[in-house]
């Protein structure tokens, strides 16, 4: 890395502020066209050739970017490229979030916050920042660079375009943020959703519940068998997370319904839930009732392939080499580096959706802050410097090596 540069600070939190005041909860459609526009404009100042198209029933915006910047449309194009750079700009925040709780910088802490600081308009800003970087020192670099807008809703319509993306590029790396020492994300585990409908006999509850089957009764049973399905040691999770039922007090319930969630990280634990919930169907507790599961969607785990255990490995070995660089090998205001670490996540991100590539994907590339998802959101302003000379320097070693 050329040791004269300095990292624009100053730029990137004035457009930082831009998008973070710009509402694109994954619901508000129009939210997330204006940031599409914004980062799209951002894109192709930056020397890539970028657009942003619409996918899906709303409508909402997907945006690509490529180098070298050509006549190609980078949504046409059929070339393969070297690195993958994925990322959404939706948040899980309503509109009127940005105007009540706006971009706040407080320098003392050294942190940003706002709605979607962390998760993820500043991963999804530094992509930017990198590839333009990347793409001043080393013009014939090979990027694709991309960013949904229904990630926070499980990218149940985008999961197609990533994965065509993604199985044209030779690595992937997701700016979601990085853990709070710094790690990089190697795993995560899959999740599967199922809908529980129960079905019963509606009867008076005062003159004659004894020809009614409560819906209720059964599924409350259901869900305490469900509960012992977990298993901890396993990774394995089942949780339900909505019910509704019944229809009047003073009624038998002749119906009710659930939700619920299954996290996993292989598929034989999978399958050892859905063998379970057979059962429940089969063998009611409450005569008269009906259980019946319906599986809404799967999202599968991400794994380290051998291919991702080898780029972590280069990933630990350029850690290892910038701590021990001479002063004058590494940029002006270079921060320094933790140890390269790896850890495991329960949570879901794209990178779930790129694991049927079968290429190297780390996740967790962004900067680090907290409490996504919530009113006391924030990034640390630090660690934005940090990945972005990390990543810069370990794309150019990948390159070179």
């Amino acid at each position: 890395m050329n040791h004269l540069f300095t990292f624009p600070m100053e730029a990137y939190l004035k457009e930082l502020e831009q998008i973070i005041n710009m509402d694109s909860g994954t619901a508000d459609v129009d939210g997330c066209w204006r940031v599409a526009a914004f980062l799209k404009a951002r894109l192709r100042r930056a020397g890539l050739a970028a657009a942003a198209v619409p996918y899906g029933t709303p409508q909402r915006p997907l945006v690509a970017a490529v180098t070298p910047a050509s006549s190609d449309d980078p949504l046409t194009s059929d070339k393969n490229y070297d690195f993958l750079f994925l990322g959404h700009l939706d948040t899980v925040f309503p509109a009127g979030t940005a105007e009540s709780r706006p971009f706040r910088l407080h320098e003392a802490e050294g942190r940003v916050y706002g709605p979607g600081a962390v998760d993820m308009k500043a991963g999804a800003l530094l992509m930017i920042y990198i590839a333009e970087y990347l793409l001043h020192v080393k013009p014939d670099i090979s990027l694709c660079l991309l960013l949904n807008s229904d990630e926070e809703t499980g990218s149940l319509e985008s999961a197609p375009l990533l994965q065509n993306f993604g199985a044209r590029c030779h690595r992937a790396f997701v700016f979601e943020g990085g853990r709070k020492q710094g790690q990089f994300v190697c795993q995560r585990k899959g999740c599967a959703k199922y809908e529980m409908k129960v079905s019963g006999i509606a009867s008076h509850a005062g003159t004659s519940p004894q020809q009614g089957a409560s819906a209720i009764v059964e599924a409350a049973h259901v869900i305490l068998q469900l509960d012992k399905l977990k298993r901890y040691d396993r990774g394995t999770t089942v949780n339900v997370g909505l019910l509704e039922g019944g229809t009047a007090l003073n009624m038998v319930a002749d119906h009710c319904t659930a939700q619920m969630e299954v996290r996993y990280t292989n598929e034989q634990e999978l399958s050892r839930i859905e063998k379970a919930l057979s059962k429940l169907e089969r063998d009611t507790y409450i005569n008269g009732t009906a259980v019946a599961f319906t599986k809404l969607s799967q999202t599968p785990p991400l794994r380290p392939t051998p291919q991702t255990q080898e780029l972590m490995a280069q990933m630990e070995n350029y850690g290892r080499l910038l701590s021990t660089a001479s002063p004058d090998s590494v940029a002006a205001d270079s921060p320094s580096f933790p140890p390269v670490a790896f850890v495991s996540a329960g949570g879901l991100s794209d990178a779930n959706r790129l694991a049927p590539c079968n290429i190297p994907i780390i996740d967790g590339c962004g900067p680090s802050g907290g409490f996504p998802h919530s009113e006391k959101e924030f990034l640390s302003i630090a660690t934005v410097k940090s990945r972005f000379f990390f990543v810069t320097g370990l794309i150019l070693h990948l390159c070179h090596e």
